[in-house]
């Protein structure tokens, strides 16, 4: 009977969804939220000591199964997504969970610890890193770093950074490493300058496979109440073989040139595979126009190939050229041939989300997955009015191997985010991403309500899409968790960056964890470990198309120059199979060559060239890439 009326409710709303696909008539207006709303919770006193619980894991006969594992003082230590908690160590089969201890499971709320298991979930271990006097964790993000590729647990390192309270205030941060065997703990102190008001070294903390650490922080100035955004503070180790720590270097600075008092929103950080590739990415109004023509929110992307060391600004790119966008948002309301993208993450009302998924695919491409949305004018006094019957949709909005991006429809949202449930506590559809060891495929995670339950998140399933970066094919979206006795009961998940993946079985099983909360945002935690979400090879069977769908981007390895019509400088993106020479020369309309560069021999992958016009009259002109033996020809216009 309940499958039914689920299906006749399922049903129902697709047919609205479809109806109401290009209604736009309503409009509604939303109100700018705080930036730091969650982050102030500082004066708690923990004080869990209680004995270590006997491990065990749920009673379910189907694949699908959950292990609790451990415990926290409260939900205040994990609730971030700017935080990384999740790392998998394929050698060893390991699945790490880092968090602020406390609870059931042992030790305070004070302390951090590791907690880890090599058979999926059947024995655990553990590592705690145990504060010492006026230093109190919060915040923590916590990976693991395996140096030889050992099988052993023991062998790795747990690589932890946050924020220090002293209970009333927010006066230092934390980094440091920990042998996941109790030995070689190092923990440093960075004392906030004055002025800060939050100072969180918490977003999206990484380890390569050789060894680099990265992590960075939101620096907001002022006090509470009264603050400014001033950018972002980066935080860089090296693990030191020597002496089994981390050499960590001075605190740099990234400070992008944005609008509305250098705001910016859902930051993250994403690695290739290998570590060689990085990209800092986040939402904002660019103050450069061409990044952003429209001054709506759009992602502003550095990129990094020195292990966080530097970070370079990527080329722009006008995402309203993205097909799929063209199917699926709403229009201007002056244009109708017009599709703006805006990611939504700014604005307070019940459509809010937290962050954006990101990952580094096999190619060195990011990948952001999150809720995009129309936008209904680009008059500035007209910028944070909506369409309110525009459905809540998601996309996976990727940069390509051909120098441009594009974008794949994944689902739509059957439920508004949680201000503050039953149990106090606010949180969204916990938009995350993971992908195979060798990045040849990746995953969205998300979780929804089914509205017959709430029309709120406040009774979440797991749900799942993957994609093949090699093929340009997608999964069917996977609800893993309706029908199952963990349906609706999915809070606060997360999911570690790499998935497991077994060759034999051609099969990717995503590493997730969920919470059993207390009655109160103030009580006690548990985690669970949630085994049996896989996705098989097979799985992957719908063709999406090749990049922006565009045969000029899709099959030449040399981009359009952007921006184009441009004055001074454009840019062109080339992808290399091979190390070769490159050569590029600018002709005029009449076939007269105006200017001529020499690269050199330049390695194998993409590469970002810049075409200097300000000798140039305005005009159309031609530049032609020489490589490999072939020339690549585009137009450019000079104003």
């Amino acid at each position: 009977m309940k499958k039914t009326l689920l299906l006749v409710m399922a049903l129902s709303i697709a047919s609205f969804v479809i109806a109401q696909n290009r209604h736009t008539t309503g409009i509604y207006q939303a109100k700018v939220r705080p930036v730091g709303a969650s982050l102030n919770l500082i004066n708690e006193t923990p004080s869990f000591n209680g004995p270590t619980k006997i491990l065990s894991t749920a009673d379910n006969s189907s694949s699908l199964l959950k292990v609790t594992f451990g415990s926290s003082a409260n939900p205040n230590g994990i609730f971030n997504y700017d935080e990384r908690f999740l790392t998998i160590s394929p050698s060893a089969n390991m699945f790490n969970f880092g968090n602020r201890a406390g609870g059931a499971y042992g030790n305070t709320g004070n302390d951090l610890k590791f907690t880890f298991t090599t058979d999926q979930g059947a024995n655990w271990d553990s590592c705690v890193v145990t504060a010492t006097s006026g230093h109190n964790f919060r915040y923590p993000s916590m990976v693991t770093y395996n140096p030889n590729n050992s099988t052993n647990p023991h062998d790795m390192y747990g690589v932890f950074t946050g924020p220090i309270t002293n209970g009333s205030s927010w006066i230092e941060n934390f980094y440091g490493s920990i042998k996941l065997d109790g030995t070689n703990k190092d923990v440093n102190f960075k004392t906030n300058a004055s002025g800060i008001y939050l100072n969180h070294m918490d977003i999206c903390l990484y380890c390569s496979p050789d060894g680099h650490a990265t992590v960075a922080s939101n620096l907001l100035l002022g006090t509470t109440g009264s603050y400014t955004q001033n950018g972002f503070q980066i935080l860089n180790g090296a693990f030191n073989s020597a002496t089994s720590k981390f050499d960590w270097a001075p605190i740099d600075s990234l400070k992008p040139d944005v609008l509305e008092d250098g705001r910016t929103d859902a930051a993250a950080i994403a690695w290739s595979p290998d570590g060689s590739v990085g990209y800092f990415v986040f939402t904002a109004i660019d103050a450069d126009a061409n990044y952003n023509p429209y001054g709506v929110e759009w992602p502003i992307v550095y990129k990094s190939t020195d292990h966080g060391a530097t970070w370079e600004k990527a080329p722009a790119f006008d995402y309203s050229t993205i097909n799929v966008f063209k199917s699926y948002l709403f229009p201007t309301r002056m244009d109708t041939s017009l599709v703006i993208p805006r990611w939504f993450n700014k604005w307070a009302d019940t459509r809010n989300e937290s962050t954006n998924g990101a990952v580094v695919d096999k190619f060195g491409n990011l990948h952001i997955f999150g809720y995009v949305r129309g936008t209904i004018s680009i008059n500035p006094d007209s910028l944070n009015y909506f369409y309110s019957a525009e459905p809540v949709q998601l996309f996976d909005v990727y940069m390509t191997r051909y120098g441009s991006w594009n974008a794949y429809y994944i689902d739509t949202l059957k439920s508004t985010d949680t201000e503050a449930g039953s149990f106090g506590l606010a949180f969204d559809h916990q938009m995350q991403m993971t992908r195979t060891p060798d990045g040849s495929k990746v995953f969205c995670v998300w979780t929804d309500t089914d509205p017959f339950f709430a029309a709120d998140n406040s009774a979440p399933d797991i749900k799942a899409i993957g994609y093949d970066a090699e093929n340009f094919l997608i999964t069917p979206v996977k609800n893993f968790t309706q029908g199952t006795e963990y349906m609706a009961d999915n809070f606060y998940m997360r999911v570690a960056t790499d998935a497991f993946y077994d060759g034999t079985a051609a099969a990717s099983t995503l590493p997730v964890t969920t919470d059993v909360l207390g009655s109160t945002s103030s009580d006690p935690i548990l985690f669970q470990y949630v085994t049996g979400l896989t996705f098989n090879d097979s799985d992957f069977g719908t063709y999406v198309g090749t990049p922006n769908h565009n045969a000029e981007t899709a099959y030449s390895p040399v981009s359009a120059n952007f921006p184009n019509p441009f004055k001074g400088k454009t840019q062109v993106n080339i992808n290399l199979q091979k190390a070769t020479s490159v050569n590029v020369s600018v002709s005029s309309i009449l076939g007269q060559q105006v200017s001529n560069v020499n690269y050199g021999v330049m390695s194998q992958g993409m590469h970002t060239l810049t075409i200097n016009a300000n000798d140039l009259n305005s005009g159309v002109y031609f530049y032609t890439v020489t490589m490999d033996g072939k020339s690549y020809t585009h137009k450019m216009i000079v104003k």
